[in-house]
């Protein structure tokens, strides 16, 4: 039997336990809350046990966890400290962007290092762009490239992680071919920068950097 669309559509959302909006499943990420009391990122959905759902974004988690929202959503006594919970998600974001990153490596959909990138942009444009942190060089005609795409450019990781990833020893542009790889790997960093408050280097930021070597 099939489910009217508006039936499957409400199957499909989750309460904010922070902000108490009603939103798309996978515009939430689930906490799961252990034996302890105390809650575990579930990021993948994978985990068993009891779920709640919030907003990736530092706000909600402050709130859900400061107004009671985790734990009345789950009718339960919850330990829930916010740099605790923020922390835990940034590390699975971070772990799940490296996961696609080797996964678009070993499906020969990534470009690695700044002329190889460049070659890439002369001949078509990638997904995505992804620009270590602290990433500097003479790479002006990847900047301007990069500018184009538009919001199809994020920062993340550093030289050095990047490089480790790749068995180089750094690593500081990459280009994403696979668009379906390149929009989670853009979201996941999405969300990792609204878990930070915002503080982490933005794209334009980050490719501003780039002009300074040599």
């Amino acid at each position: 039997m099939h489910l009217p669309e508006t039936e499957t559509m409400a199957a499909m959302e989750r309460t904010c336990a922070g902000c108490r909006a009603r939103d798309d499943r996978d515009a939430l990420v689930r906490f799961v809350l252990g034996p302890d009391g105390r809650l575990v990122a579930d990021v993948r959905r994978r985990l068993p046990g009891r779920g709640v759902s919030v907003h990736p974004r530092r706000a909600c988690i402050v709130d859900a966890a400061t107004r009671g929202g985790f734990a009345r959503s789950l009718r339960s006594e919850v330990r829930a400290d916010v740099a605790d919970l923020v922390a835990q998600l940034i590390a699975q974001y971070a772990k799940r962007i490296e996961g696609l990153l080797v996964a678009a490596h070993r499906s020969r959909s990534l470009v690695v290092g700044t002329e190889a990138v460049r070659s890439e942009l002369r001949r078509a444009a990638p997904a995505l762009i992804l620009v270590a942190e602290d990433a500097a060089g003479r790479r002006e005609e990847i900047e301007r490239s990069a500018e184009r795409l538009g919001e199809q450019c994020v920062v993340y990781g550093s030289k050095d992680s990047l490089g480790r990833l790749f068995g180089r020893d750094e690593v500081g542009v990459l280009a994403i071919d696979d668009r379906g790889i390149a929009s989670e790997v853009a979201r996941a960093a999405a969300c990792m920068k609204a878990l930070s408050g915002g503080v982490r280097a933005d794209c334009a930021e980050g490719l501003r950097n780039v002009r300074e070597e040599g």
